[in-house]
C-alpha cells in the first residue's frame, strides 16, 4: 500500500482547485497531491505536492479524510494558498505532460462536481 497526500484548496468564490487529467484515452478530475516520500509527514507530504503539482505554496490546516482508494492510503487535507501563481507545476506532472498524456489545473465549482468526473467517487458530493 502506498500513502498520499491530498489538498483541498477553495478560491474566494468558493471554487475548488482540480487537477484535470487525461491518461491511456480517459478523462477525470483529481484533487492535487501524490506519494508520501521517506521520512515526510502527510502533511509535509501535502505541502510539497501542491508546490509541484500547481506551484502554490499552500498552509496545510486540519486532516479532514482518509480514505483508502486503489489500495493506497490517501490523507486529505484543508489548506489554504499562501503564495505562487496557479499553473502546472515544474515536478514530475510538468515533466510528462504531452498531447496524450495531459495535465490541466482548474478552479471548478462545486455545483459543476458532478460533471468532471472526479475520482475517486467517494469524493462526489
Amino acid at each position: 500500500m502506498r500513502a498520499r497526500a491530498v489538498g483541498i484548496l477553495f478560491n474566494e468564490q468558493q471554487d475548488v482547485l482540480l487537477m484535470r487529467r487525461r491518461k491511456e484515452g480517459r478523462v477525470y478530475a483529481t484533487l492535487p497531491g501524490g506519494g508520501i516520500e521517506e521520512g515526510e509527514t502527510p502533511a509535509q507530504a501535502c505541502a510539497r505536492e501542491l508546490l509541484e503539482e500547481v506551484n502554490l505554496e499552500v498552509d496545510v490546516l486540519e486532516e479532514v479524510l482518509t480514505l483508502e482508494n486503489q489500495g493506497n492510503q490517501e490523507h486529505y487535507f484543508r489548506v489554504v494558498w499562501r503564495s505562487g501563481e496557479m499553473r502546472l507545476g515544474d515536478g514530475p506532472e510538468g515533466v510528462r505532460h504531452s498531447e496524450q498524456n495531459w495535465y490541466n489545473p482548474e478552479w471548478v465549482s462545486v455545483d459543476d462536481l458532478d460533471g468532471v468526473n472526479l475520482v475517486p467517487a467517494e469524493l462526489h458530493p
